[in-house]
């Protein structure tokens, strides 16, 4: 992730950069390892808006309408891109200011009513530096525009509760829509918060041995990604290659029994369910994307020495009968693990039709 000035977020990158292993590995993961990519069909990625260098689109969620909200981690940026528009320039929602970093998980609880991390200033350990994590409610009922992209009413943002406690909060899902609480997980910590949003107060929830980054991982990164599908909170984990699940308790947000793993795969951002089941997973640090299926891992798109999905971050699918299957994606431009070692494109936001894939 960038940090809360430019200066300091190169600094980050650098960081990074110098901690990835200079020899990608030539192949991609199947049941947690390897396959040869001869064996994979790869789908097409088509670009919806490239953006400049540095510009680090981190997650999305898909309005009722099709339209994309999109958050920014080299600022603490809201966006607002229609992918169905003959002009796909990005309409700004919000700007949160300089006390923090950027923003990250993004979730809807209520019609067109979306919940969005921001991050306090980090350092290159991820640390917090100053401030505090917050979470903001983003009401687009009020939003509109008019033929020509001019915004003619703003969304209503108000700030639901600050966390400093946190380490570095990231992924959000919605667990009750009804009770007004939201998952969030900690991946410096290795935790996930429940968050009531009516009355702002938090705490955490799970605690689990599968959250946590491995000593030798190059990020201190571990959960990320949170969905529930079925009484199960699935998550992914950056610092450790697996992709795991545990029940949960649909009024507290509590684990009500053991964690386990689904499949291994390594160093997964966020993912997102398709109707099918199928788990969608983006794998930032090696520009990849890939479907987790009856427990193995296939890379669909992109890969280590592939410009196409650099910098892959999040996924979400379409929400109408037409675009159930296109699964939309947005990426830095390898700005967290350059391509080959060297290589930082413009990040973008892109789509997939995934119905090729069964």
């Amino acid at each position: 992730m960038l940090s809360f000035t430019l200066t300091l977020g190169l600094q980050v990158l650098v960081f990074l950069s110098s901690v990835t292993p200079s020899t990608p590995s030539p192949v991609v993961q199947s049941s947690g390892y390897l396959e040869t990519r001869s064996n994979v069909l790869p789908l097409t990625a088509n670009t919806i808006y490239e953006a400049s260098v540095p510009t680090w689109h981190e997650n999305l969620a898909v309005r009722a309408n099709g339209q994309l909200l999109v958050t920014r981690m080299d600022a603490a940026i809201l966006e607002l891109i229609d992918p169905a528009a003959t002009n796909t320039t990005p309409i700004l929602i919000n700007n949160f200011g300089t006390a923090y970093a950027g923003c990250l998980g993004i979730t809807e609880l209520g019609s067109d009513v979306f919940y969005v991390v921001a991050a306090a200033p980090f350092g290159s350990n991820f640390v917090k530096t100053s401030g505090t994590s917050s979470v903001f409610k983003i009401d687009m009922n009020t939003f509109a525009v008019d033929a020509n992209g001019n915004v003619m009413g703003g969304a209503t943002i108000t700030k639901v509760a600050d966390l400093p406690t946190a380490g570095f909060l990231n992924g959000m899902t919605t667990l009750n829509v009804n009770a007004g609480l939201v998952l969030i997980a900690d991946s410096l910590n290795g935790t996930v918060y429940t968050l009531n949003v009516i009355t702002g107060t938090y705490k955490v929830t799970i605690d689990d041995a599968k959250m946590k980054a491995l000593s030798t991982a190059i990020t201190p990164l571990g959960i990320n990604g949170v969905k529930i599908r079925n009484g199960y909170l699935y998550f992914s984990n950056t610092g450790n290659p697996i992709f795991s699940r545990i029940p949960i308790s649909s009024t507290t947000g509590c684990a009500t029994g053991s964690s386990l793993v689904v499949a291994s795969i390594p160093q997964v951002d966020d993912f997102v369910f398709r109707a099918d089941g199928t788990a969608w997973m983006s794998q930032n640090q090696i520009q990849s994307e890939s479907v987790v299926k009856n427990g193995v891992a296939t890379l669909v798109a992109g890969n280590n020495f592939s410009t196409t999905l650099a910098g892959v971050t999040a996924g979400q699918f379409g929400r109408s009968t037409v675009t159930a299957n296109i699964l939309y994606l947005t990426t830095n431009g390898g700005l967290a693990i350059p391509v080959n070692g060297s290589i930082v494109v413009p990040g973008k936001v892109a789509y997939i039709d995934t119905s090729k894939y069964s």
